[in-house]
């Protein structure tokens, strides 16, 4: 019974270790770029997810099973949809909704310089819990919670071929949840090389995520991001294979992911 909670709690924890800023464009897998959505222009992204689990990782970074029995095994998938808007030539503003409009994640990226090799950006953001069903408001949990992002953008172009793309960013929540969580911290590397024209981007990234609570039950992750773009005039199919190597009390997950990007003027 003990393990089983502690994976039901681990379970949540996952979840929320991903709640970033969203509505932002971005040309790779993890990492968003300095880029933003043409003046006038927008971008509208369905997308959908796959993973699975059986392992985890407890409070001495120590992989265990997940389960009593080795056959069984936790999966998870979901749904959402972008729609960023290039509002100047510096700035883009946007929102992320998942199909069970659980939570709105409301964002904006601004160009502070860029040129033909490096370029630098900020970008901000706020979550909304938009989930139907009956809430106590005096109880704040990481559901029904408001959390705001900051972070910074990193962009290397070297040639017409290959980039690089790093961000660092620091989401907290509003108020305190009853899981006393203050604060997570995300960190990511994004390489890309184009081939046959431009119309292949190949892709490998690594993302670290670390999330403080005020009891000693930390939790970070260690993921790599393999995965491609296949570009079109007006499109970019993205797919991504994340796979975990490194955590404290989450969950090892597996999966895949697909998204459509379509740009209209």
């Amino acid at each position: 019974m003990k393990k089983h909670l502690l994976f039901s709690l681990l379970a949540l924890f996952s979840v929320q270790l991903f709640a970033q800023i969203g509505g932002i464009s971005g040309s790779k897998l993890r990492s968003y770029c300095v880029d933003v959505v043409d003046h006038h222009h927008i971008e509208f992204e369905p997308a959908f997810y796959y993973g699975q689990s059986r392992y985890n990782w407890n409070n001495d970074k120590e992989l265990q099973s997940s389960f009593l029995s080795p056959d069984s095994v936790n999966r998870y998938s979901g749904v959402g949809m972008r729609f960023t808007y290039g509002l100047f030539d510096k700035l883009e503003v946007g929102v992320s909704i998942p199909l069970d409009m659980k939570t709105g994640l409301f964002g904006a990226r601004y160009v502070l310089m860029q040129n033909k090799e490096v370029g630098l950006a900020l970008m901000g953001g706020i979550n909304i819990p938009m989930g139907e069903g009956n809430f106590n408001r005096g109880v704040k949990t990481e559901d029904n919670t408001t959390q705001i992002g900051i972070g910074g953008v990193f962009t290397y172009q070297k040639g017409e071929k290959f980039s690089v793309d790093a961000n660092l960013e620091f989401d907290r929540f509003l108020k305190e949840p009853t899981s006393t969580k203050t604060g997570t911290i995300y960190t990511s590397v994004d390489a890309g090389y184009y081939v046959f024209n431009h119309q292949l981007q190949l892709i490998s990234a690594v993302g670290y995520e670390h999330s403080h609570l005020e009891t000693t039950l930390n939790q970070s992750r260690l993921t790599i991001y393999p995965g491609a773009t296949i570009e079109g005039k007006n499109f970019i199919i993205v797919l991504t294979f994340p796979f975990d190597v490194y955590g404290r009390n989450v969950n090892k997950t597996t999966g895949f992911s697909l998204a459509l990007t379509l740009t209209f003027e």
